[in-house]
This record gives structure tokens, C-alpha cells and sequence, in this order.
């Protein structure tokens, strides 16, 4: 098409021979009339990137030769909106999409700042919950907030799976939202949804304007934007506008900010900018109280060998246990037998262990175990376990078994001596290994920091 030639031409000269090399030029035409063109892109980006920078100059300078307006319709390749191998031969089409909705994601009641149980680690992102959203444990009740909304933004939560991070981040906007602020919650996947149906429906300025009038953002494992180019682009003009604006930005994901695999270094910034939180998981002592908690929600009291029981076989997060007593909930109203004694204590061990061992039997099958962390290692680097667990000293496979060796120490806290009959190594090379990778970590050693954070994310996202 001789008009689209010459727009980029024209573009070069604006643009950069190099520039347009790189973005417009990639651009696939399928298909062109006197007034419209459609384009395919590679992907979201590249379309995010036409829109942002092309766009405007389009509506300026693309005519036919009546000097009508050519309309430009940019698609990705697997929206398939032009359909050129019509055996009629009708024109391409452009394909017709929803209106962009942009809507919280759902928030579990249970996640209240009430029923989060607080460990002694966790002490302080707790106590920052509550200043910012005036509640008070001593008196249950909500109060004027002691600490400004947007004095610490970004607050970043992070830790692994089942510390308590999605909890924290529905409580907070609960009450939030409670309070009369614009707020937004959502999980990264949805962010990027949103992304992607606004650059497809032509909606970016429904979903700016979405996104970057809200008092507060909370967005939920944001270590799942690694390698999404479009979306870390968009997250990092709406971070500048709400930043800038002085709104809360409130974020969570599995290790810190400077350690996030694939995610763009101006935004690791960013997100270094406010304050940085690490949950950890509840000790074991701490969980009797979780249980009761979460059975006075649900209204299921159990006995105390029952609730030994639970923690004897579910113990590793609070998922888990969650999972546990809804499926106890669940097969006791089932049971016919048992019709006459709901909302009586649950007493039945051996019952329960009945109802509860499809469940057990699961969760052994998903049990983080060393074979498995030494897998997880071994896929990522390429390798064959045998080659991490064999006497090789090459860089090669020696990173990636004191990687695993750490990765036990942390994830499965092994004893030395254990590890070390693991991995037919003499306790102290193990304890020499974990203390070398703990280093590397603590002083942001970039190969050993994302890597680690890259394995770390597989294992908790049953990779």
C-alpha cells in the first residue's frame, strides 16, 4: 500500500531509521481497501507502542488518494481479525470486542483485618495495617487512622506462599474502600487482562482513566509481570501518576523488590521507593489460635484432638488448613448421619480422618520434598538432576547444587548432616554452599538474587 509506504518514510525522518526498523516495520499488513488498513501485530507491546507513539501522526498524515482518511485497525497475531483466506473474498473485517470493564477482583469476607493473626515476625507490617486503616486490636474496632495514607507508597508486602500476603492486601481494601477512598484491587493477571483488553477494544482511555484516578491501587503478585512488557509499561506510567498525584500504591510478591526476575530496573525502583515488608508464614505454636479463629468464622467448632490433627498433617500454610476444615465443613453437612448434630462440636477423629484422607493423600503428592526442589533447579538451568547431584565441579552444575543446597536449608529447613547425605556431600561443604548463596543474596548479587527468586516463585506456584 503505496500511502503506508510513504507514512513511514515520513516517520523515519521523525522517528529514526532505527526506531521505525524496530516497531513499525515488524507491522504485518493482511490486508488493505481504499480507507482501511489492518495491521498485525507480535504482540500486546507492539500494538501499546503504535497506540501511544503512531496513533496521533496516523489521524495527521495517512490519506488515500480522494484525501480521505485512512483508518488503521492494529490487531496481534492470534486475534485473527481479518479473514484472508475467505473463499468469497470479502474484506477483512475488524473484530468487535466488548466494552473494557475495569472491576476489583473478588474479595474473600474472610480476609479481614480482624482475622489476621499476627505472628512476632510479622508484628510490624501488621502494626502498619492498622495505623493505616485506624484500627484497634485491643478494642476491635476502626478509629482516625494514625498514619498518613500515602507516608510510606509503595508498601510492599512480600514473602512466600501462604504467609499471608493476599490477606493482608483484601483486609486493606476492604476497609479502605469502607472509608469512603476510590480504591482497586487486583491480582496481576487481571491487571494485565486489562492491559491487553483495552490495547484490543482501542479502550486506553477508559483504562487510564480507571486506573489513575484512584486514591488507592493494590496489586497482588506482581512477580507474575515478569517478561510482560505491555503491562510493565502501562504499571509504570500509572505508578508515576498516582505517585506523583500522592495516592497509596500497595503491592505484594514472593521475594523483594531488587530481586524480581525479568521485570524492568526502573521499576524495581520504584517499588523500593516507600516501604518493604516481609510476611512470614505462622510458626506452629501460633496456628491452634488461627484454627479457632477460622472455625468461629465458619461457625464449625472442633475438638482439640482434631485440631492436633490438622496441624500434624497441614501444618506447612495457612491454604492448606483452610482447605482442611472447609472439606471437614463440607463432608460433615453431607453426611446424613450427622444432620441432627451440625452446630455441635465436630469430636469425631476417627470420622475425620476418613472425610480428610483424599485430602492428606493430595497434599503428600504436592509435598515440597528435596528431589523436587533439586528438579525445579535442574529444569531451570537445562540440567539433569543427576548432574547437580553427581561430583562435578564445573560452574555449570556447582551454582545450581548449592542453589538447591540453600533451597533445602531455606524451604524444607533440613538439618546440615541431611542435606548433605542428599546430595553425598560432607555436612560442612553443605554449610560452606548455603552460607555462600545466603551472601550472594543479601548483597544483591543480580545472577544469584533472580535466579533464586525465579526457582523460589516455581516451587510455590507448583511449576
Amino acid at each position: 500500500m503505496q500511502a503506508w509506504e510513504e507514512f513511514l518514510k515520513y516517520q523515519e525522518k521523525q522517528l529514526g531509521a532505527e526506531t521505525i526498523q524496530k516497531w513499525l516495520k515488524p507491522l504485518k499488513v493482511v490486508h488493505f481497501d481504499a480507507c482501511n488498513l489492518y495491521l498485525e501485530a507480535q504482540d500486546s507491546f507492539q500494538v501499546l507502542w503504535f497506540e501511544e507513539h503512531i496513533r496521533p501522526h496516523v489521524l495527521e498524515k495517512l490519506f488515500n488518494n480522494n484525501n480521505h482518511q485512512i483508518k488503521v485497525h492494529v490487531a496481534l497475531h492470534e486475534q485473527q481479525l481479518v479473514s484472508g483466506n475467505s473463499k468469497k473474498g470479502k474484506k477483512g473485517q475488524q473484530q468487535s470486542f466488548a466494552p473494557l470493564k475495569i472491576t476489583s477482583d473478588q474479595i474473600d469476607p474472610w480476609a479481614t483485618i480482624q482475622n489476621f493473626t499476627p505472628s512476632e515476625s510479622n508484628e510490624v507490617p501488621y502494626k502498619l495495617v492498622c495505623e493505616l486503616t485506624g484500627y484497634d486490636p485491643a478494642k476491635d474496632s476502626f478509629g482516625m487512622p494514625t498514619m498518613g495514607l500515602s507516608l510510606f507508597t509503595p508498601t510492599y508486602f512480600y514473602g512466600n506462599s501462604g504467609s499471608g500476603k493476599t490477606h493482608l492486601l483484601m483486609a486493606l481494601s476492604a476497609a479502605f474502600e469502607a472509608q469512603g477512598y476510590n480504591t482497586l484491587y487486583v491480582k496481576a493477571e487481571t491487571f494485565t487482562e486489562h492491559v491487553v483488553s483495552a490495547i484490543r477494544s482501542g479502550s486506553m482511555q477508559t483504562f487510564r482513566k480507571a486506573y489513575r484516578h484512584l486514591d488507592v491501587l493494590l496489586i497482588d503478585d506482581i512477580h507474575l509481570f515478569a517478561r510482560r512488557a505491555a503491562t510493565q509499561e502501562e504499571l509504570f506510567h500509572t505508578f508515576n501518576t498516582l505517585h506523583t498525584a500522592g495516592k497509596q500504591i500497595i503491592l505484594s510478591a514472593t521475594t523483594t523488590p531488587h530481586l524480581l526476575p525479568a521485570i524492568e530496573p526502573r521499576l524495581m525502583s520504584r517499588f523500593e521507593w516507600g516501604i518493604t515488608l516481609k510476611l512470614d508464614k505462622l510458626p506452629i505454636n501460633m496456628l491452634p489460635l488461627w484454627i479457632k479463629k477460622r472455625c468461629g468464622y465458619i461457625n464449625f467448632p472442633i475438638s482439640e484432638d482434631i485440631e492436633t490433627y490438622l496441624i500434624t498433617h497441614f501444618s506447612h500454610n495457612a491454604k492448606s488448613l483452610c482447605r482442611a476444615l472447609d472439606t471437614l465443613l463440607f463432608q460433615r453437612q453431607l453426611d446424613r448421619r450427622n444432620i441432627h448434630r451440625l452446630g455441635q462440636p465436630f469430636q469425631d477423629l476417627q470420622l475425620a480422618k476418613q472425610y480428610l484422607a483424599k485430602l492428606i493423600e493430595d497434599e503428600k503428592k504436592n509435598a515440597l520434598t528435596p528431589q523436587k526442589i533439586v528438579r525445579i533447579v535442574a529444569d531451570f538451568y537445562g540440567l539433569r538432576m543427576e548432574d547437580i547431584l553427581g561430583k562435578s565441579q564445573s560452574h555449570d552444575c556447582s551454582l545450581p547444587r548449592q542453589i538447591a543446597m540453600h533451597l533445602c536449608r531455606q524451604e524444607l529447613k533440613m538439618p546440615f548432616l541431611k542435606i548433605g547425605a542428599f546430595f553425598d556431600r560432607d555436612h560442612s561443604t553443605v554449610m560452606s554452599s548455603v552460607k555462600q548463596i545466603q551472601k550472594k543474596i543479601e548483597e544483591q548479587e543480580k545472577e544469584v538474587g533472580t535466579t533464586n527468586a525465579e526457582i523460589l516463585r516455581r516451587i510455590h506456584s507448583g511449576v
